[in-house]
Parts: structure tokens; sequence; C-alpha cells
């Protein structure tokens, strides 16, 4: 079993929209998977519940567990394959139970220098986390935009931390949100777009980290 947590301290970078991405590509590669949602907004689970009224879709199974007790109760869930957890933003004891209990970190940021000096406040918890157990963590450029110097910049100054980051970029398009709406991954509302292609390449990328 292993467990991969989404997560950043600094809120709105797409932990939730990557977090049930992955959790559908994992469902349709044939993975048992558990997505615990973590964060008291509950996207997740709203999700989660849009999905499971479409018959004709892969499902998951999808809990919440807002207390500091993750890194514990995810040792209950051995009849999984993967467990995703979409950890709530803000350095609080269910974060840091959050981040205890995975085995890979995916840092979602924002191609913005606010957003990256935000995110200083969580490598230091991962840091703290890793004096426990052996924990691998990237970062995930996430809502760019194509066509400008931002992505450069931000790459960059990503490069100065000690993270690798993931190859592929999650671009800012529309197809994301709607998919959302739908309780659909975006490479099931449109398997020929930018967005489905950029989430199969996150993927590939996540599978062959663990």
């Amino acid at each position: 079993m292993k467990v991969i947590t989404i997560g950043n301290e600094k809120g709105g970078v797409g932990k939730s929209t990557i977090a049930c991405n992955l959790a559908v590509e994992a469902a349709l590669s044939g993975f048992k998977v558990l997505l615990i949602d973590a964060d008291s907004q509950q996207s997740s689970i709203d999700f989660r519940a849009v999905r499971a009224e479409n018959d004709a879709l892969p499902q998951f199974h999808a809990v919440s567990i807002t207390k500091n007790t993750i890194h514990r109760d995810v040792t209950s869930f051995q009849e999984f394959d993967l467990i995703l957890i979409d950890a709530g933003g803000r350095d609080t004891a269910v974060f840091r139970s959050a981040l205890l209990a995975c085995n890979l970190l995916i840092i979602p940021v924002l191609p913005s220098q606010y957003d990256i000096w935000a995110t200083q406040g969580t490598i230091e918890v991962l840091e703290q986390a890793q004096s426990f157990k052996n924990i691998d963590a990237l970062f995930v450029l996430n809502q760019v935009i194509t066509n400008t110097l931002i992505e450069k910049d931000a790459l960059e100054a990503l490069e100065r931390f000690p993270i690798h980051i993931f190859n592929t970029r999650l671009h800012s398009r529309v197809a994301f949100k709607k998919s959302i709406m739908e309780g659909m991954g975006v490479s099931e509302y449109d398997g020929n777009s930018k967005a489905a292609q950029e989430i199969k390449s996150l993927w590939e990328e996540t599978v062959n980290l663990i």
C-alpha cells in the first residue's frame, strides 16, 4: 500500500483538483483507491458524492478525516492499493499528520513569487516529518499561464529548494473546473484535451515514483 499526500500550507494552489484527478487516473488504471479528505472544506468529498451519481464511471472510496490521527488511521486501510490524502492548508496538527502518513508528498505551487515564498513553511514541516520517516517530495507547478515568462521564473525560484520538480506542468485550463463540476476527471471529460494530457502525464510520473 502506497500513501500519497497532496498538500501545501498555502491555500488556493489546486490541491483538491489534483487529488481528485489522480484518484480518477488511479481508478482507471485498476488501482483500488481510497481518497482521504483532510480539509475542512470537504471539496474532495463533494466531488466523490457527485461522481457516485454516475454509474458509468469507475468509482473509488472516499472518507473524511479532519483529526490529527491520519498517520495512524491509514494502517487500518490495508485493502487499498493506493491512498491519496487531500491535505488542507495551514500548518495544523491535521496537516502534519497527513505528512507523517505518506510515502510521497506532492506539493502544488502556483507560478507566483508570493506563493513560492509561502511554500517555505511547508518545506520546514516536511523536514521535521522526515526526521521520523522517509518521505519523498516533489513540486508540481500548477495553473501555469501559457506563453509567458512566469513559468521560467517560477522554475528558477523553485530550484533553490532541495526538492525535485515534476516534469509535467499543469496549465490554467477551463476543463479542470468544468470536469470537477461533473464529478469527472479531465481525462474522462475530454480525453483529447491538453488538460487530460497533462494529468495523464502527471499520473505516469507519479506511478514511476511509487
